[in-house]
């Protein structure tokens, strides 16, 4: 087919002229320098120490030797200390004589990220002077990493407190069959529960104090990716919180108790209930999930 000379020079004019295509690696690009710079002028104002000097200006570079690594960590088991006696000095109200005991556990592997993860929880959480125990729960760890981490919790973790605790658990990544790494976290959280905690073991004592005690302690989930801004206790009656509007109203006493439990929102809404649930417990027909009704769907599940 013929085609007039100046027509095909417009068209290999537009073929040659190159498009502004945004790709997934841009977006991801500008939306990291967004969040550096609002960390940047976030944090600017914070009252952070100046980096040390070697004399002329620039940063220390980072340890080589095993020398410098062991210098390093005793400069951070020393500022540690330091930390610990600030407090010691200046002592926290005591708590009433009905505080119940807290438990503050999270769920890790014992990977590299979730061991720094860890330690940044701990620091946050002796910064704050959360109240009762504060455990770490680690599953999946082999031999040699349960030991180096056992060695790094007592030489620098329990300098911070003698409440901060790490409970190691067995891989329940394959319990059912289906290789599902998540299944840690509660099974992980049950193992703490019998075999640090004792929960069955006080609750079916016949030392009523003792079992009083267990009945009513405070158990409270996180994540290793959590810091604490300020302590979480079962008590929110003078606290900012913004409690999740419902049909039901606010609860009456703004308190965990037996028959109340709290959860931070998780906004899937009733989503879990969208699927066939019969399909789901086809082997547990009796379960309770397929009696929830829709209030409790929407109001009482999405927690997370």
């Amino acid at each position: 087919m013929a085609v007039p000379a100046r027509q095909t020079q417009r068209r290999i004019g537009v073929a040659q002229r190159p498009k502004l295509r945004l790709r997934p690696e841009h977006l991801l690009c500008v939306f990291v320098a967004i969040v550096f710079g609002v960390q940047y002028f976030v944090f600017r104002g914070a009252d952070v120490p100046p980096p040390t000097s070697t004399g002329q200006g620039e940063r220390p570079s980072p340890p080589k030797s095993p020398q410098q690594l062991q210098q390093l960590r005793k400069s951070l088991a020393d500022s540690l200390h330091s930390a610990n006696n600030i407090h010691d000095e200046n002592p926290s109200s005591s708590p009433p004589a009905d505080f119940p005991p807290h438990y503050t556990t999270f769920s890790t592997s014992c990977s590299s990220s979730q061991n720094w993860q860890s330690f940044v929880f701990f620091f946050f959480a002796h910064k704050v002077r959360q109240p009762g125990h504060v455990v770490r729960i680690a599953s999946g760890c082999t031999p040699q990493q349960q030991e180096e981490l056992t060695a790094f919790h007592e030489s620098t973790v329990s300098k911070l407190s003698p409440d901060f605790h790490v409970h190691f658990t067995p891989d329940f990544t394959n319990v059912s069959g289906d290789n599902y790494k998540y299944y840690n976290k509660p099974f992980g959280v049950r193992h703490w529960l019998e075999h640090w905690l004792r929960y069955e073991e006080k609750v079916r004592s016949g030392d009523d104090a003792e079992r009083t005690e267990a009945e009513d302690s405070i158990v409270m989930i996180l994540d290793p990716d959590m810091a604490l801004m300020r302590p979480l206790t079962y008590d929110f009656t003078d606290s900012n919180v913004l409690i999740h509007k419902s049909k039901r109203g606010p609860p009456k006493v703004k308190k965990v108790m037996h028959g109340q439990p709290w959860a931070s929102l998780y906004a899937f809404g009733d989503g879990p209930f969208r699927v066939d649930q019969n399909y789901v417990f086809a082997n547990r027909t009796d379960s309770p999930a397929l009696s929830v009704t829709d209030d409790d769907k929407h109001n009482s599940f999405p927690g997370g």
